[in-house]
């Protein structure tokens, strides 16, 4: 059975989703998605603030190491099933922190939901961010 294919823009939808952080005012998700190979770009806006990230990967497992700034990640992907798992991590400003994100696409490939856990010395959350479509 192929998997999910997880390519489009997507946009948050803060109705439907649950954050224990403070929610950003929009987020857009641009994905690449051709299997094995990941492209993920992501903006977070809050206020007058845009915070853009990109990154690539392979669904493999093999680990991606990327610097920005103060930001240090090593990131991994691989599938569980029909779940796509990344696995993060983070240092920044010399605090170390580990992320989990498992993202699953709905059957109508309308929507999907990344279930976020993140753990830290300084700081610990639990996140369901649902995510939209853009009709292309």
């Amino acid at each position: 059975m192929p998997k999910p294919d997880f390519s489009g823009t997507w946009t948050f939808s803060p109705a439907r989703s649950t954050l224990q952080i403070a929610a950003p005012d929009a987020t857009v998700f641009v994905i690449e998605h051709r299997e094995p190979s990941l492209h993920i770009a992501r903006t977070h806006v809050k206020g007058e603030t845009r915070d853009t990230f990109s990154l690539d990967l392979t669904t493999d497992g093999k680990e991606v190491v990327k610097t920005s700034g103060d930001l240090s990640l090593a990131a991994r992907a691989y599938w569980e099933h029909d779940t796509l798992v990344f696995e993060t991590r983070v240092v920044r400003a010399g605090n170390e922190g580990t992320n989990v994100v498992r993202y699953q696409l709905a059957a109508d490939r309308m929507s999907f939901v990344a279930e976020e856990r993140f753990r830290s010395a300084v700081m610990n959350y639990d996140n369901i961010w649902v995510m939209e479509r853009v009709a292309s």
